[in-house]
């Protein structure tokens, strides 16, 4: 393998920290975007290529990213080089094709790493060959409106790359909150009709008389009050995606006019007296209910079923992806704080609450998550969200909670050996386990693990340094 890697950049000061950051053994070509094809074009065998991604404006290094794709070189990763607070950036950078990133100023350890890591083959790619963002990106701005990267969620992600392209019927699965119409608009935006309406229809909350008028519409004189034409919702969607949220309660006279339009692609509006009208449409199903139970009693159209069934796509509720919830609380609570003014904005939530939230079992799952740390963040102007700014439901002893806020918010019980213990010891071991779990949950981030243990962010990266966390880390 070649010795040399590839520099695009306009800037000295990076071509000289870079210079620093690589082994001394690799030998540094650098060409400013504008000559990108030229350095491609000069003979050179490069093993790598990093790009320079820290402009406001994207159009050059966009530019450079493209060109590298589509040189279509075998084995020859691209690793962007971006700031660290332009998360945005990281994202378009691995959606234009770099494998992974780095953020400047550049440190010779993660430099290091994360070379050998594309060199080994290790990418931020989707078995469909699209790139997931990475854990900081899932959890400080998310996959298409979700929040998380726990590994049932990134298993979602996948799922929704992987069928977005196709026009096959997709049956979302799962309880109430987990986020079905995020899923359906996510399938809708990562598709081929993303320029084409997407209209959602909620089975559940439109009166059972009057769904079929809103779903198919009506002519003029259909009905007593029919006073003009009016365009159904799958008519609107023409050319789109229409998301049938909650199809489980739809009657089944109404389910065969659906099974209609999956197998002949035509509606007839109420009232209609002439060939039926063409649609092209995605259908996109959600339901909370056992589908497969209301067939076994005639409440459900097994045919229908698994017209719609074609990709099933299930949801998996808060309660089992409990390393999100940490993140999801964060999320809601920097959203909620725009709202307020710098002296009233919420300063963070205590170890000890997150704790409390994480142990929860989350009936309502993320949008009972968000009603509570908006409730929390309403009455706590300016302060923490402590345990006690929790309501009583999650302390309760049914919920595997104890009863009172001191006992349960303490992760373990600390038992004096007959021979005693060294305090000094056991007070340095329990420091070294709250940092590094802080570190672990904040994905490294050190100002949001400061919040988090409720120190100074200077003190932390101290503590740090004395533990000897960072080459364990590394």
């Amino acid at each position: 393998m070649s010795s040399s890697c590839l520099l695009l950049t306009e800037s000295e000061k990076l071509s000289s920290d870079l210079a620093k950051a690589l082994p001394a053994e690799l030998d540094l070509q650098i060409f400013p975007h504008l000559e990108v094809s030229a350095s491609l074009a000069n003979g050179f065998c490069f093993a790598f290529a990093l790009v320079d991604c820290r402009e406001d404006g994207d159009a050059s290094w966009s530019n450079s990213l493209q060109v590298l794709k589509e040189a279509g070189l075998e084995g020859f990763p691209v690793i962007a080089i971006c700031r660290r607070e332009a998360l945005a950036a990281v994202r378009r950078a691995l959606q234009s094709g770099a494998d992974n990133y780095l953020f400047a100023p550049l440190r010779k350890l993660e430099t290091n790493r994360v070379i050998e890591q594309c060199l080994s083959g290790a990418r931020f790619v989707t078995a469909s060959g699209k790139a997931l963002p990475p854990d900081e990106i899932l959890f400080e701005e998310g996959f298409c409106g979700f929040i998380g990267a726990s590994e049932p969620m990134k298993e979602v992600y996948r799922q929704l790359l992987k069928v977005a392209p196709a026009d096959s019927s997709v049956l979302i699965r799962g309880e109430s909150g987990t986020g079905k119409e995020l899923a359906a608009r996510a399938l809708h935006e990562l598709g081929r009709r993303c320029r084409n309406p997407f209209v959602p229809v909620n089975c559940g909350a439109i009166p059972r008389d009057l769904l079929e008028s809103e779903l198919f519409g009506y002519i003029k004189g259909a009905f007593t009050g029919a006073l003009n034409d009016r365009v159904g919702r799958v008519e609107m969607a023409d050319g789109g995606t229409i998301f049938l949220d909650e199809i489980g309660d739809m009657e089944p006279l109404l389910q065969v006019k659906i099974l209609r339009l999956l197998q002949e692609k035509t509606i007839e509006p109420l009232g209609w007296c002439k060939e039926p009208k063409k649609v092209n449409v995605r259908i996109i199903s959600a339901t909370n209910r056992d589908l497969e139970k209301d067939i076994v009693s005639e409440r459900f159209r097994e045919d229908l079923y698994y017209r719609l069934n074609v990709v099933p796509i299930t949801l998996p509720p808060l309660r089992e992806r409990p390393g999100d919830i940490g993140g999801l609380a964060e999320f809601f609570l920097r959203r909620f704080n725009l709202n307020f003014e710098n002296s009233e904005q919420v300063s963070g939530i205590t170890p000890e609450t997150l704790w409390l939230l994480e142990n929860y079992h989350w009936p309502g799952n993320v949008r009972e998550l968000e009603n509570v740390i908006e409730r929390a963040a309403v009455m706590k102007p300016g302060g923490w969200i402590m345990p006690l700014d929790l309501s009583e439901k999650f302390f309760s002893s049914e919920n595997g909670k104890p009863d009172n806020a001191e006992s349960k918010a303490a992760a373990a019980t600390v038992t004096l050996p007959a021979a005693g213990l060294s305090l000094k010891s056991e007070v340095t071991r329990l420091e070294k386990e709250l940092i590094a779990k802080a570190l672990e949950r904040t994905h490294g981030v050190k100002e949001q693990a400061a919040r988090l243990l409720q120190i100074n962010r200077t003190t932390l990266i101290e503590k740090i340094r004395r533990n000897q966390l960072e080459e364990e880390n590394s």
